[in-house]
């Protein structure tokens, strides 16, 4: 009898454990998925907040549009980094096109060789364009007189890991050559 009531109690002590282990390891997996996306966001969001900055960068006053395309999915610039008075020669970034498909949750990359998914998973991701002053611009897509306005670019990003952990990233990035 006293057997039976160690090996109960044993039982009990050894399920808790169990369950304290498992518990502990589904929650740093989930941990671990949510870290691993917001890398993988944060990566996209510095190589966008860069190329983004750099937009209307035209050294030899050349005179081009800063964004050929400004949408809320949609996000087009234009830089001459090189300092060849073209923004259409063979260097790849200095006309890239952001898009986002709502319906499969992508956002691309397109630098004139067709677009590249960049990141997949994303819920939600919109831009809004605001003026010197900070008022927005309304009214997308934008027209080229609203287009020559744009000082700020926000960008709101939502996705969730494979777990169903939600990530949100929101950003304010100024363009330095406005």
């Amino acid at each position: 009898m006293e057997m039976m009531v160690s090996l109960t109690i044993f039982a009990v002590v050894l399920g808790v454990v169990f369950s304290f282990m498992h518990n502990t390891s589904t929650s740093y997996q989930k941990t671990r998925q949510k870290v691993q996306y917001q890398q993988s966001l944060r990566a996209v969001i510095s190589l966008m907040t860069r190329e983004i900055r750099s937009t209307g960068c035209d050294p030899n006053s050349v005179g081009f549009d800063q964004f050929n395309q400004a949408d809320a999915l949609l996000l087009e610039c234009m830089m001459d980094l090189n300092g060849d008075s073209d923004t259409t020669d063979n260097n790849p970034d200095e006309n890239v096109l952001y898009s986002f498909a709502a319906a499969s949750g992508e956002l691309s990359r397109d630098v004139g060789n067709g677009p590249q998914v960049i990141m997949k998973g994303l819920l939600s991701l919109t831009f809004t364009y605001f003026d010197s002053n900070g008022n927005p611009l309304l009214g997308v897509p934008l027209n080229a007189m609203d287009r020559s306005l744009v000082r700020f670019v926000d960008m709101n990003l939502m996705g969730e890991t494979d777990s169903g952990e939600p990530v949100t990233f929101a950003t304010r990035v100024s363009i330095r050559n406005g």
